[in-house]
């Protein structure tokens, strides 16, 4: 018998007694934050250091990637760092979710348990530090849904208690809410409205333009012509930026807040406000504009656009493409 053959069984027995390779969790770590101010962000930086080296000290843990995410984000899909989460979870590269509690992680109570059950279906465990909770125990989902529902229940009424808080600032003229500049005007050491003349040359073009007969896209493409910066200082204006600019009755020295809330869920969508509900300051700043200016610009942007206000304040496109123009005036389409 050969060598070879003779070593085989020996070579079978050794290989039975050596353990199997302990095979590692692939461990992700999501933060987020809900604002840019530099508090939290030192806060966010500082809870990513922490819970990241809780995973690398974890023996059995294999640390894959950091996912954060910056800013309020209600719903799960306004935020690309969860999303970018979720796509590796789909495509087999994690295990587990490390995150430091579940009011960081969603609080849209549907949103949250939706998303816990997908992973699931994934195999994909999560570990709530706060909490001390694992997805897999069993009777955690219970739990949570307890603890998203009321994360959702405070996120709400801090929400609306903010919301209460600057509407009654806004009994006072001089409440900050007015004084938020907007392109062609900055806020003095006051942190009163002043002019910035020269972003006010372009202001004071735009409306004329637009008086004399100019569709707002011959406007953007004279602005464009003239390398004249949009307010964001890049070299090519939108379409929106100036017909917003054209209906901001701040350029008239008047300043208005609450023209537009967020609906509520499941929508979150930005909608008109109730007339009676928008708070106004008239003469609250230098003019940029005359008032005539100003109102003959909104009627004209009546007349020229196909788009109306229906019964219940949504704007719908009217049945004709182009509106009826009176005699003498210029017939345009606005974009």
């Amino acid at each position: 018998m050969p060598d070879d053959e003779k070593l085989k069984p020996v070579i079978q027995t050794i290989l039975r007694t050596i353990p199997p390779r302990l095979t590692l969790t692939r461990v992700a770590l999501y933060c987020r934050v809900s604002t840019q101010m530099e508090r939290q962000l030192n806060s966010l930086s500082a809870q990513m250091d922490f819970q990241r080296q809780d995973i690398l000290d974890h023996p059995l843990w294999e640390y894959i990637d950091t996912y954060a995410d910056i800013g309020s984000g209600r719903s799960i899909n306004s935020r690309p760092g969860f999303r970018r989460l979720m796509a590796d979870c789909e495509a087999g590269k994690i295990d587990l979710i490390y995150t430091k509690s579940i009011s960081r992680s969603g609080r849209n109570c549907v949103d949250f348990l939706m998303v816990l059950r997908r992973l699931k279906e994934l195999g994909v465990d999560v570990y709530f530090q706060n909490e001390g909770i694992f997805l897999s125990n069993e009777s955690s989902e219970l739990i949570l849904s307890l603890q998203a529902a009321l994360a959702q229940a405070e996120s709400e009424n801090k929400s609306t208690d903010i919301r209460w808080g600057i509407r009654k600032s806004t009994t006072n003229p001089d409440s900050p809410a007015f004084s938020i500049p907007c392109f062609g005007y900055v806020r003095n050491e006051d942190k009163k409205l002043v002019i910035n003349d020269h972003e006010a040359e372009t202001v004071r073009k735009i409306f004329s333009w637009y008086e004399q007969g100019w569709s707002i896209v011959r406007i953007k493409k004279e602005l464009e012509a003239s390398r004249i910066p949009s307010p964001k200082g890049k070299r090519r204006w939108a379409v929106r930026t100036i017909s917003d600019m054209l209906s901001n009755e701040k350029y008239a020295g008047n300043s208005a807040y609450g023209k537009t809330v967020i609906a509520e869920y499941p929508s979150m969508r930005q909608i008109r406000n109730d007339p009676d509900q928008v708070s106004r300051s008239e003469n609250h700043h230098p003019a940029i504009i005359d008032q005539s200016l100003f109102d003959r610009v909104q009627e004209l942007r009546l007349l020229r656009t196909n788009m109306e206000t229906d019964e219940r304040g949504n704007r719908v496109r009217k049945s004709t493409h182009y509106s009826f123009c009176p005699k003498g005036s210029v017939k345009t389409q606005e974009e």
